[in-house]
């Protein structure tokens, strides 16, 4: 006896059992063949996995899904051809159950996070009904057939992590978004009420980038410090005013240029402010609770000597601001500059809202992939993008061998347009020089065999110490050992031995010590040559002030004269500079104070000329007096 014969003994009236059943498998078929379509194209217009958009696309006025109509009829037709419904049932129970036990666990999940949108309409409603309703779907899975229920886990789990590894492009609304928030805001509120160590301290900088993709070295040097570990937050001061418009674009720019080139920053803007005003700003406002900033990083003024005075004034201002804050500053110059405004093309891309009508490739935002490493080796964008190698430089593509005698040109010439396509270009769209392109892309590659020169003059928290630390545990700087430079009037191997000692406290690796005994020795007449030269157009006599310009650069003669003891200090600190560090990879030096009041904004960016002009990349660091290195474990 069938299964469909005892249904009809048990039945009041047989017939009725299969117009139930036709009527109940017609119902299910039309509703799959209907809405499964639709759902199926609804995922493939959001690529949410691979090789199945050509899905997506619809016909006639109400975008009927044919394909993927076409697609749900040959899956049905090759089940039906098995003809065992034993066979077939567990597969399909399991899949419908899975189903339901993610519904059900989603209604919970958002039901617990309770965000402002959750507005159910269904009034007898309890989340412990929907737990309950999980758990009954899971556990129905398992007695229906325990190895079709692990099959379909395992199908499951790898959809989502799938899709949570390509990280598709789509904003649903989703309630993990929700918890997102909720834990941020809660972890954020814990933080602040929990008191700070120097064990737990962490380079929370602020870095003056401007826009971001038109200071890519700055960006990168400020992220090696950063990575993965602290905040980061590129800064942005506009003298004009914007408009809401403006702003829009330009933030969705500076976000959309950082996720490209896989950089975990936030960025700030702020407009109708001079620099200074800006910087202290930015300062006061970036950030929450105890997640804000505790560095400036800012980049090296090089046209101080011809650009307006007002220019250099507030340069000299925000550092003065960031100090009476009580925030460390750093400032790091490279020789040929840090800004490419002008020089690289600019960064478009298009907004989800049609703010911008640039067009942003999607497939080279696909071809990122974040290894999470300090080599990274996809940067794209339509207009501004570049790759780097092991030595700062593209490699040239190979020749390719041919395969049982067939060409392989149009693979070449496929790799060739990609080759061309990750090099930065000019706003004109030529691919910029060789060694431009190694400027942009100095701090992303892999440095030489040399040296991190700390030149730590000063103890003001030993952070001068701590940022070269971080930069030499990066696995592109890894080849770079630490030397570290002290000043000493006398006794220099006592000295040296409490040093190295102190560093073995602190666990921190080093190469070498060096003692410098000469430091209050007169510098060398070739040296004053030098400074005379530099600011030979820039000092006035005290009284030659009336031919002078309200915007002219100048050094008045008193001044130079009361401050000449640290004038020839910073000439005979580049004398030692030249001998012992300029082939150095990177060199660190505790930043001069700018004392207001005490020493003008021309001078003291003559002594930060003195220091580092002519040498290899060059990071100034002043510390807030507050220790960011232990002796305890």
């Amino acid at each position: 006896m069938n299964n469909f014969q005892v249904m009809e003994v048990m039945s009041g009236y047989g017939p009725l059992n299969y117009a139930g059943c036709f009527a109940a498998t017609l119902s299910s078929a039309l509703a799959c063949f209907v809405s499964a379509p639709k759902v199926f194209q609804a995922l493939c217009q959001d690529r949410l996995f691979p090789f199945i958009h050509v899905f997506a696309k619809g016909y006639g006025k109400n975008n009927e899904p044919l394909r993927a109509y076409a697609l749900t009829f040959v899956i049905a037709l090759a089940c039906i051809l098995i003809a065992d419904l034993n066979v077939i049932a567990p597969l399909i129970t399991n899949f419908y159950l899975a189903s339901y036990a993610l519904i059900n666990f989603s209604t919970f999940h958002v039901d617990l996070i309770q965000p402002l949108g959750w507005r159910p309409t269904f009034r007898f409603y309890n989340k412990w009904l929907s737990v309950l309703g999980c758990v009954l779907s899971v556990a129905a899975m398992f007695l229906c057939s325990w190895p079709t229920a692990l099959i379909t886990f395992a199908v499951t789990f790898s959809l989502y992590f799938l899709v949570k590894y390509r990280k598709p492009d789509v904003n649903w609304g989703s309630s993990t978004q929700a918890q997102a928030y909720k834990t941020a805001l809660i972890t954020i509120q814990t933080l602040n009420t929990t008191k700070t160590h120097v064990k737990t301290y962490t380079p929370q900088i602020l870095v003056m980038t401007g826009s971001p993709n038109m200071r890519p070295s700055l960006t990168d040097f400020a992220y090696l410090l950063c990575k993965n570990n602290s905040l980061m937050i590129c800064g942005d001061v506009s003298p004009e005013r914007m408009t809401h418009q403006q702003r829009k674009i330009q933030i969705q720019k500076s976000n959309r240029w950082l996720r490209t080139h896989k950089i975990k920053a936030f960025y700030s803007l702020v407009d109708r402010l001079p620099f200074s005003e800006g910087v202290a700003t930015l300062l006061q406002a970036s950030g929450i609770g105890k997640m804000r900033p505790n560095i400036l990083l800012l980049g090296y003024q090089s046209e101080w000597r011809t650009s307006d005075v007002t220019k250099s004034q507030e340069y000299f201002a925000a550092i003065q601001h960031a100090l009476e804050m009580h925030l460390a500053v750093a400032i790091l110059r490279v020789e040929d500059g840090l800004d490419y405004s002008g020089i690289i093309a600019g960064f478009n891309v298009t907004s989800s809202d049609g703010v911008d009508n640039e067009a942003f490739s999607q497939d080279d935002a696909n071809n990122n992939n974040d290894t999470e490493d300090d080599n990274i080796n996809t940067m794209n964008d339509t207009s501004s993008v570049y790759t780097v190698d092991t030595v700062g430089t593209v490699e040239t593509v190979g020749t390719v061998d041919t395969i049982e005698g067939k060409s392989k040109t149009s693979k070449q010439s496929r790799l060739k347009k990609k080759k061309d396509r990750m090099l930065n270009r000019d706003p004109q769209g030529n691919v910029l020089p060789e060694d431009v392109q190694n400027g942009i892309c100095r701090f992303r590659t892999k440095q030489k065999n040399g040296t991190i020169d700390v030149w730590w003059l000063y103890d003001d928290g030993g952070l001068s110490m701590l940022l070269p630390h971080i930069l030499s545990l990066r696995s592109n700087w890894s080849h770079s050992k630490l030397r570290v430079f002290c000043l000493s009037d006398s006794k220099g191997d006592e000295i040296k031995d409490n040093m190295s000692q102190l560093l073995s406290k602190f666990r921190i690796p080093i190469q070498e010590v060096i003692v410098i005994p000469d430091i209050t020795a007169p510098p060398s007449n070739a040296t004053k040559a030098w400074f005379d030269a530099l600011t030979r157009d820039l000092v006035r006599k005290d009284s030659d002030h009336s031919d002078l310009s309200s915007t002219e650069c100048y050094i008045e003669e008193s001044e130079l004269m009361a401050l000449k003891s640290k004038t020839f200090r910073h000439m005979k600190l580049r004398e030692l500079l030249l001998q012992h560090s300029s082939d150095a990879n990177l060199v660190v030096m505790t930043l001069p104070m700018p004392r207001k009041g005490t020493v003008s904004s021309t001078l003291y960016m003559a002594w930060l000329e003195t220091l580092t002009a002519n040498m290899p990349p060059f990071l100034l660091v002043r510390g807030n007096q507050h220790s960011v290195l232990t002796f305890f474990s």
